[in-house]
């Protein structure tokens, strides 16, 4: 069974975002129980095959370091329209790897996954991610809202962008919408347009090798 994600981005590259946000949260909260803010730092380095095959499938693969605990993930490309993005989204531990060298070594050994190539990968860029993580729980729905910190290194460079992300955990997506549209209208932020993962992926083409 394909695992799908369904979630609602918005640009927090504006001042005061993520208190705008919050407070966004607050004025919902009557209907909701908010649990405990938790922090985290996020390592991802995005990979593809030399002959860009993850590419060529409109795929997004990367291996993620947090907490110490490594993993693969890949992800169907979509584009964000009005906010909201759905996509497949697939997982697999990596145990008892420690860093990047023994990450792209266990997956060459490994060969292949969910119908992937494994062999031979090499990094695209990187994303590192200080990211703050509240779990909403409504009478409809169960949602993670993430505020991120990131820092995009690509081609020798670096960027820094904000984003929030609202993820359905449980319920039904129409619910889920109608949060992200109470939220937007309380906070008055704009949806983003283009994900942080998508904007590495320009400036690599940009930056990048000729």
């Amino acid at each position: 069974m394909k695992n799908m994600e369904t979630e609602f981005k918005w640009d927090a590259n504006v001042p005061r975002a993520f208190a705008r946000m919050r407070r966004a949260v607050e004025q919902a909260a009557g209907q909701a129980s908010p649990r405990g803010a938790v922090q985290l730092a996020i390592c991802d380095v995005y990979l593809d095959t030399p002959d860009s095959a993850f590419e060529k499938q409109q795929i997004a693969f990367r291996v993620r370091c947090c907490a110490g605990q490594w993993q693969a993930t890949f992800k169907t490309r979509t584009e964000v329209k009005n906010g909201k993005a759905v996509r497949r989204e697939e997982t697999l531990e990596l145990p008892g790897v420690k860093n990047l060298k023994e990450a792209l070594s266990f997956l060459n050994q490994k060969k292949r996954w969910k119908n992937l190539p494994l062999q031979q990968l090499r990094p695209l860029f990187k994303l590192t991610n200080r990211r703050t993580v509240q779990l909403l729980s409504f009478p409809s729905l169960e949602a993670e809202l993430a505020f991120d910190q990131c820092t995009l290194y690509v081609a020798g460079r670096k960027v820094q962008m904000k984003e929030i992300e609202l993820e359905l955990k449980k319920g039904k997506a129409s619910a889920l919408e109608t949060l992200a549209r109470q939220l937007t209208q309380q906070s008055g932020l704009s949806y983003m347009r283009v994900s942080k993962v998508k904007t590495a992926c320009g400036l690599l083409k940009l930056w990048g090798e000729k």
